[in-house]
């Protein structure tokens, strides 16, 4: 194999797919899964000689597959751009951020530890304005070399990320970021990172696969009826993470009354106006509103829907009660 590598020919990797291959190379994702998945995709693509499935590409040393992709890469960028790499920055910081927040093999270091031509990429998309963060973000590196610590606060980047956040479901997802700005925590710019399991049954699992891949803290947020799951973390918790079973029942039953009673006559004003004593109920926020919307001909009462009006609808820090404002400071101090 290391003879045929004086023979690689390969096809130019389309612009598209170099753009595509960086994005999600640096994503807030595992590295061995976004790598291979990326060096997979453009090899088996593109590669002409030596002629490999992506069965024999995962078989060979790390360092002749590490070569096959570098060349392949840079050669397609080169071919674009008429230029070698003006520099390696971006590649140094990405590499320090990886080994920094992930448990990684010996091989998957070898791996982030590339040559690959990133600000050749970044020049094809220099002036495009709707850009993924990430994305956003490895420009701004390119073109300002300042700290990177400095460039996701003052921009609000998001990366280098320094914590997560593990919620149950679309609503945290929707209205943690937008209840903590308005209590000045800008989650971009603090590095927090929101990652929804999709219920409260795959909390445990997922947060069982974030812990071992993570060096990261990572903070846990259960409703209160979430209390199986809220023991099966507790007995595998690391000391560096933090769980918050809520006090008050779900997410949702944590809003302030005014802000519902603001949310719905804003959102169906035309319809209806509804006042604070419409929703005191000893019954959960969510069964009170299903309940409300049928009743008064609103239609199905949607988690996410009503959540996006909640978001636009927060006035200010006084909208925050008590326990939202409790779960933010504690993610903030994580």
């Amino acid at each position: 194999m290391r003879k045929s590598l004086k023979d690689i020919k390969f096809k130019p990797v389309s612009p598209a797919d170099l753009v595509l291959g960086l994005d999600r190379l640096t994503r807030f994702k595992y590295p061995e899964f976004k790598y291979y998945r990326v060096f997979n995709d453009i090899l088996s693509k593109y590669l002409v000689l030596p002629r490999l499935s992506k069965q024999q590409l995962l078989s060979l040393d790390t360092d002749i597959y590490k070569c096959l992709i570098e060349t392949v890469w840079n050669g397609s960028v080169k071919n674009y751009t008429g230029s070698e790499p003006e520099s390696f920055f971006v590649n140094e910081v990405l590499k320090e951020e990886e080994f920094a927040s992930y448990n990684l093999s010996d091989e998957l270091k070898l791996l982030i530890d590339n040559k690959l031509n990133y600000d050749g990429v970044l020049n094809l998309i220099q002036t495009e304005q709707s850009l993924p963060l990430n994305l956003r973000r490895l420009i701004c590196l390119k073109n300002f070399k300042l700290d990177k610590i400095t460039l996701r606060k003052n921009l609000g980047l998001k990366f280098p990320v320094e914590k997560v956040v593990l919620c149950e479901g679309i609503t945290e997802e929707i209205l943690l970021p937008c209840f903590a700005a308005h209590y000045g925590v800008d989650f971009n710019a603090c590095g927090i990172h929101l990652i929804g399991a999709g219920g409260k049954n795959q909390v445990a699992k997922l947060y069982c696969e974030l812990k071992n891949e993570l060096k990261l803290p990572i903070f846990i947020l259960l409703d209160l009826d979430a209390v199986e799951t809220s023991r099966i973390i507790s007995g595998m918790i690391r000391k560096i993470d933090k769980l918050h079973l809520i006090h008050h029942g779900e997410f949702e039953d944590l809003f302030s009354l005014f802000l519902v009673k603001r949310t719905i006559n804003n959102t169906y004003k035309n319809i209806i106006q509804c006042c604070v004593s419409d929703f005191k109920s000893e019954q959960p926020m969510t069964r009170v509103l299903s309940d409300y919307f049928r009743v008064n001909n609103l239609g199905d009462f949607q988690k996410a829907d009503f959540a996006k009006a909640v978001s636009n609808n927060i006035s200010g820090k006084n909208d925050l009660t008590d326990e939202i404002i409790e779960i933010i400071d504690e993610i903030r101090t994580l």
